[in-house]
């Protein structure tokens, strides 16, 4: 027993620092770290497999094919573990094999998951499917794939789970963006079920597409347990300090940076889920493990809304508080996300069906929207007017200064009144697509009312001493928009789109 303690700390051990290498230069690390152990560099790249393929057994490490537990893919069916009579082979990987089986005691389909025997002897793994089995037998409820029963047959162990039949939502994402109400529908479900599991103290941890399944009839079931553990128990302790558990583009910065974790990690990588349904893509995946993880601690992503400007705002604003890099600024608890995710999904279908819109949040945020696109206008107006004012300044100041200074004034204002005609045009003809427009002109807005707010103090400090209550003017109207611009409109476009329905 003391050997194989130690041989699953070595394995542990030389499994953190592969990660922590050029996965180019894995294997010629595990040629000199293991040259005369064999075994243990068999289960250490059996681990690695697991750990970077796109599923939960993902790509067998070579040489384990004739480990397997059981018969072959091609000679399976109606071969048996113990009870269970199979079907077919489901998934195999680095951890073992998954398969298709019935149960003839209760005539019902089960998947069966079984460690390979080259992992079967690692206490943390074989703790590990325990604890998978001890903490997904204790939830109840449709969004989570039940756990059967832990079988313990000729020394190995096997995992009897429901077999939840339906594409994994990786399926999904590889065919591009979902529609928004489809991605709502998917996280919807997915909240729900999370908030289930974290309201009974239960973190699963490695939240990722191929562990959500979508039924042909559309329900979203989460499978694999196996990461979980019970926030707060200190007695399971499956992992070094310092251990990166999940998978690397769906880890939360807590989790890549070895730090403690609980509940708000699977609202992160709920976050880069909805983000990918939503954009096709994910935010953080990099070239190497070690590049994506870098970007999950160090990158804010882009919003929702600029890389997919058809997305409903309010979506938006929930993935982005979900995304937050320190746990505190995410949301509080699961329930807060089914909250605001039903909150939408009622104004969506609302305005889909014609019916009136009831909601007093609905009602704010629809004058914040109608507030910022005649913010737009009224300004738009204040600067054609500047445009009189600098035509008869200009001769109180001499030359070369009062073309410089008439030249800057058109320049910024054309420019500047062009973007704010831009949004309005977009709030009147493409209201869905407001937020998107706006988050991509706003900076250059800002520059043009600075330089304009420039050009307009210069005059006045050049011609003040012959025309002061001029000069007080621009003085004045130069401070206006400057707060308008970096004050004002700010704080009146958080309003509109941090809470934003999505226009009809």
């Amino acid at each position: 027993m003391a050997n194989a303690t130690e041989d699953s700390r070595v394995v542990q051990q030389l499994f953190v620092d592969a990660l922590r290498r050029d996965p180019h230069t894995r294997e010629d690390f595990l040629d000199a770290k293991c040259a005369d152990r064999p075994d243990i560099r068999a289960r250490v790249h059996a681990l690695l497999a697991a750990h970077a393929g796109d599923t939960y057994l993902a790509g067998l490490a070579p040489g384990d094919h004739a480990n397997v537990p059981v018969p072959a893919a091609a000679d399976v069916e109606g071969r048996r573990i113990g009870p269970y009579v199979l079907r077919k082979e489901l998934g195999r990987g680095g951890m073992g094999v998954v398969y298709l089986a019935d149960d003839p005691r209760l005539s019902r389909a089960v998947a069966i998951k079984a460690l390979s025997p080259a992992l079967n002897q690692t206490l943390g793994l074989r703790e590990r499917l325990r604890n998978e089995a001890r903490l997904a037998a204790g939830l109840s409820h449709p969004g989570i794939a039940t756990v059967y029963a832990l079988e313990e047959i000729e020394g190995e162990l096997y995992l009897a789970c429901e077999y939840v039949p339906g594409p994994a939502l990786r399926a999904l994402v590889r065919s591009g963006a979902l529609p928004n109400r489809e991605v709502l529908d998917i996280g919807l479900q997915l909240a729900r079920a999370l908030a289930e599991a974290h309201a009974k103290g239960v973190v699963h941890r490695d939240i990722k597409p191929e562990n959500v399944i979508r039924t042909p009839s559309g329900l979203v079931k989460i499978l694999d347990f196996g990461l979980a553990r019970a926030e707060g128990d200190s007695r399971v302790k499956l992992t070094q300090t310092g251990v990166v558990m999940g998978t690397p583009a769906y880890l939360s910065p807590e989790q890549a940076l070895g730090r403690p974790t609980d509940f708000r990690t699977d609202i992160f990588a709920f976050g880069v889920l909805l983000y990918e349904l939503a954009s096709g893509s994910n935010p953080f995946i990099g070239q190497t493990i070690t590049a994506t993880l870098v970007r999950i601690v160090e990158l804010d992503p882009a919003p929702l809304s600029e890389v997919q400007p058809d997305i409903a705002p309010a979506l938006d604003r929930i993935v982005r508080r979900c995304l937050q890099k320190d746990p505190a600024d995410r949301y509080g608890s699961t329930q807060e996300i089914v909250a605001d995710l039903e909150q939408l999904r009622q104004e969506v279908s609302g305005r889909q069906s014609g019916g009136k819109r009831h909601f007093v949040p609905l009602v704010r945020r629809s004058r914040a929207q109608q507030w910022l696109v005649v913010h737009q206008v009224a300004m738009s107006v204040l600067y054609a007017a500047l445009l009189v004012g600098a035509w008869f300044a200009r001769i109180w100041l001499p030359q070369p200064w009062s073309r410089a200074f008439l030249l800057t004034a058109l320049a910024m204002v054309a420019a500047a009144t062009s973007l704010r005609l831009h949004l309005w045009f977009t709030a009147a003809t493409f209201p869905r697509q407001l937020a998107g427009q706006h988050a991509r002109a706003w900076r250059w807005t800002r520059v043009f009312d600075a330089g304009l707010a420039l050009a307009l103090t210069a005059a006045a400090i050049g011609f003040g001493g012959s025309h002061e209550a001029f000069a007080m003017l621009f003085l004045g109207v130069a401070v206006a928009v400057l707060v308008t611009s970096f004050v004002i409109e700010p704080a009146t476009a958080r309003l509109a789109f941090e809470q934003i329905e999505e226009q009809a």
